[in-house]
């Protein structure tokens, strides 16, 4: 009994990391950390909201709003010239208004078309000039999401995220998109589990906790491939979408940490305007920085580059830095690590319960990285546009 029991725990415990057995299993285990040199050669800054970039167009999307204002208004920045290419703006209005924009959250460009996703309920869909098509409608939180082609077809795959009392659940699903219907999904290729911790009150409703430095999910779609993670577990999957199977990836490499709540105080603070202590002063409540009880093994999943993916192997809360670790996507080998500076939207990600409004973008091809952070005396939300070379590529 106890023998069959335990069997149990361990095929449970399979399905909940990735929602299926995958066909396949790998290991990255002979990894020697060989930390690359880098300079910075410049950061540019751009006022707004970070909402995606597109390396081949050489392209950021920000939305540059200025409230109150009655429209939304998204700036597409030249990466190379690092001047502003077009300005377009769509009226502010309700999430059930096709055309009108409430909040956006993600932009991205794919095969002559802008996509923007408002909030968690609509997409809006641009031509290459910006001339507004169609909107299609539909509510998913999430954790990510990415769009992508295949035989002509539009699909997206998203992170979705439920939330719980106790847990919050990631199941990673694909989205067939058709023009002006409802979306069509086609199937579940994973699904994760994390510990929820939602503003929760101690003490009378004189303690507000906060989660910080939390595991959260990634995803994307690179090549024909998806490519999704969770930063607390040691591995990530890879699913082919020409031949419909999966693969786990163990990162034997990574050892984790546990995270202090001091250590999460840092993360909570890190370009505070002092909110918190306003929030005392007015209501006598208390915010309280948590941090994951269990391991965190990375903190961000990326593709960075040709045939290449990096992970957020480990962070330095002195330097606020973090360890990009690249690998080759196809054949899994090590390709050295560089430190990159941490922004308020890479924290962002790592909160128990915000996801999705922040996007860094890195090319370590091209030595460009593209982040969110907060800067001025109200810290407003800024795009960070930074180019670096590493000295020792070998």
């Amino acid at each position: 009994m106890k023998i069959w029991a335990l069997s149990l725990l361990i095929v449970l415990s399979i399905t909940i990391s990735c929602g299926k057995v995958p066909d396949n299993s790998f290991n990255i285990s002979d990894v020697n950390l060989h930390i690359k040199d880098i300079d910075i050669i410049k950061t540019k800054t751009f006022e707004g909201l970070l909402l995606g970039g597109d390396f081949d167009r050489n392209e950021i999307f920000i939305n540059q709003t200025l409230y109150p204002d009655d429209n939304i208004s998204i700036g597409i920045i030249d990466i190379e010239t690092e001047n502003q290419k077009k300005t377009f703006s769509l009226r502010k209005g309700g999430l059930q208004s096709p055309s009108d924009l409430y909040n956006p959250t993600y932009m991205q460009f794919l095969d002559n078309r802008y996509y923007i996703v408002d909030w968690f309920d609509k997409i809006l869909v641009f031509d290459y000039e910006l001339t507004y098509l169609y909107t299609n409608m539909f509510h998913i939180a999430r954790y990510f999401m990415d769009f992508y082609k295949k035989n002509g077809e539009l699909f997206f795959v998203i992170g979705k995220r439920s939330a719980g009392p106790e847990i919050n659940t990631c199941s990673i699903e694909i989205f067939k998109v058709i023009e002006r219907k409802q979306q069509d999904f086609k199937r579940r290729i994973g699904e994760n589990y994390h510990k929820s911790l939602y503003y929760t009150w101690e003490s009378d409703e004189k303690i507000l906790q906060k989660g910080v430095l939390w595991s959260s999910d990634w995803g994307f779609e690179k090549d024909g491939k998806i490519y999704f993670a969770h930063g607390g577990e040691r591995q990530y999957f890879v699913y082919d979408l020409n031949n419909e199977s999966s693969a786990s990836i163990n990162l034997d490499y990574l050892q984790g940490k546990k995270y202090s709540d001091n250590e999460a105080r840092i993360v909570g603070y890190y370009k505070s305007n002092g909110w918190e202590e306003k929030f005392y002063k007015d209501f006598k409540q208390k915010i309280l920085y948590k941090a994951l009880p269990d391991k965190i093994y990375y903190f961000g999943f990326y593709d960075v580059g040709e045939n290449k993916i990096g992970i957020a192997g480990d962070l330095d809360l002195k330097r606020m830095k973090f360890r990009l670790d690249v690998f080759n996507a196809n054949s899994r080998e090590y390709l050295g690590s560089i430190w990159l500076p941490i922004g308020h939207g890479f924290f962002r990600h790592l909160h128990s319960d915000e996801r999705d409004f922040f996007h860094e973008r890195i090319n370590v091809d091209r030595g460009i990285y593209i982040w969110l952070d907060l800067e001025g005396e109200d810290l407003e939300f800024t795009t960070k546009l930074t180019r670096f070379k590493i000295k020792n590529r070998k």
